[in-house]
């Protein structure tokens, strides 16, 4: 692979990780690597890992999967980043609510608007200032 350069010096760990488990009723073997900067031990990097994948599998896969998000025909102007949000508050008031499962409690209160803004105005309001390192705005 001409012209691509590699700083090998700051490397410090390589992390292999092997899956083991069953998805639709069948069993899967999956190994995968981590090239890593960072000097934490392997209790360390399986919680980050894990981590990730708790993020991955309880928010991205939720709204690819159970709102088909990567599915959306909305590409101009602010509207998929809009949408997104609206997904995520969907979600977050669902959990709050104390719906472990996002499509059975889409089903149960999707019909009833009176129950909508009840799960809405069971959500306590909490101001939150942003963190200036995480929030940007662009002015274009």
């Amino acid at each position: 692979m001409s012209g691509i350069s590699y700083d090998w010096e700051g490397l410090q760990r390589l992390v292999k990780v092997e899956r083991f488990g069953t998805r639709a009723g069948k069993p899967y073997h999956q190994i995968v690597y981590y090239i890593s900067s960072l000097t934490i031990n392997a209790a360390q990097f399986a919680q980050g890992i894990r981590g990730h994948w708790g993020i991955e599998n309880r928010l991205h896969w939720v709204k690819d999967v159970v709102l088909d998000e990567d599915n959306s025909r909305m590409r101009q102007g602010n509207a998929p980043a809009n949408f997104s949000i609206i997904r995520s508050l969907v979600l977050t008031i669902l959990r709050y609510n104390g719906y472990s499962s996002i499509t059975t409690g889409i089903r149960l209160i999707s019909h009833n608007l009176e129950q909508i803004f009840q799960l809405i105005r069971n959500v306590p309001t909490r101001v939150v200032e942003p963190n200036p390192k995480t929030f940007m705005v662009s002015s274009s």
